[in-house]
């Protein structure tokens, strides 16, 4: 068989389910964290925080659990808790109905952290529901309540109906994204990429049109500059990626396909469209259908592909105005600011 056209193979890539609702989710975490760590005040957060915070709540829970319901190891969840608890989120303490364990729970600053992003949450649902309109997010918060449920990602209790309606979109998203990323790696590298892992998916997702810059992927993922180029190094090494100069910026590199990058893009495209027909077959062709549609009018609608992996949009104008702000300071973003507004400005 013979490779699609390169032109109608990006389209396929950019414009599939699999793409439209992890953008849309990182989107919402990533507006989310802005809000609270610019409105409300708390600081270092990272977005792979969530799932935990989410996980532990009010009540708390034993890391073993967190491990089991991420699916990962109980090391790897244990690294990200001590970098929660040493943000002052979480603390540690003794299990009451087992003497051996030990409880994650949430600290004061932990419950304000609750508290504010369940406000947030509800904000952006606001946005959504203007975008798509009330009765199109319903319908796709029940969908996507049923993937969550039937794939073991959201408890839910059976005939609990209204769940779809008190769950906001940022709260069940997230998870089914991370779900749908290891499970379309898994299904790649069944099609012969053994050497993908799932850290490389920061870097590839975002790697548009336009191609994709090393800083503004790691100001939306909230992980350093070094840890991206790190993962662009080995993605280079596999002969998947390659590195071109910046048309805008002589400093700074833009991230490219190679044509074995293609071809895995390719083979992506595949499990994706295996992915769709697996969650078909778990909630219906025509609601899935529905949920589709509606993601992908959200996608654009927020202008995530030239916005969040590009330059233009309010996303993107965001993400530029954080790197501005922390390197200028306060006083030299708010003169910045001045030079732009005022009609003489050169």
């Amino acid at each position: 068989m013979l490779p699609e056209p390169t032109d109608t193979l990006q389209q396929r890539y950019r414009d599939n389910f699999a793409r439209h609702l992890l953008g849309v989710a990182l989107y919402l975490q990533a507006e989310i964290m802005r809000s609270m760590t610019q409105r409300h005040g708390h600081s270092g957060l990272r977005i792979n925080f969530e799932p935990y915070i989410t996980i532990i709540g009010r009540s708390g829970a034993r890391l073993s659990d967190i491990a089991q319901l991420l699916d990962i190891s109980r090391q790897a969840a244990n690294q990200t808790a001590n970098q929660i608890e040493s943000a002052g989120y979480i603390k540690r303490q003794a299990d009451l109905f087992d003497g051996r364990a030990k409880l994650l729970v949430p600290t004061a600053r932990g419950l304000s952290l609750l508290d504010d992003g369940t406000r947030e949450a509800q904000r952006m649902q606001k946005q959504v529901e203007k975008i798509v309109g009330a009765e199109t997010l319903a319908d796709s918060s029940r969908t996507l309540a049923r993937l969550n449920s039937k794939l073991g990602l959201l408890a839910l209790q059976p005939g609990d109906s209204d769940a779809a309606t008190r769950v906001p979109l940022a709260g069940l998203l997230p998870r089914l994204g991370d779900y749908v990323t290891k499970r379309l790696m898994h299904m790649t590298i069944a099609r012969g990429h053994p050497a993908l892992k799932p850290s490389y998916g920061q870097v590839l997702i975002a790697i548009g049109p336009a191609g994709g810059r090393i800083q503004q992927i790691a100001d939306i993922h909230g992980v350093s500059k070094q840890a991206i180029s790190a993962i662009a190094t080995e993605l280079e090494e596999l002969d998947y990626i390659k590195r071109s100069p910046d048309p805008q910026d002589a400093r700074q590199v833009v991230l490219h396909f190679t044509p074995a990058g293609l071809g895995l893009i390719e083979d992506s495209v595949a499990s994706v469209d295996d992915l769709c027909r697996e969650f078909a077959a778990i909630v219906g062709a025509r609601p899935l259908t529905r949920l589709a549609n509606a993601l992908r009018i959200l996608y654009r609608a927020l202008h995530l592909e030239e916005g969040i992996f590009g330059n233009t949009s309010p996303a993107g104008i965001r993400v530029l105005a954080g790197q501005l702000k922390a390197q200028l300071g306060e006083e030299g973003a708010r003169l910045l600011g001045q030079l732009l507004l005022s009609p003489s400005a050169t």
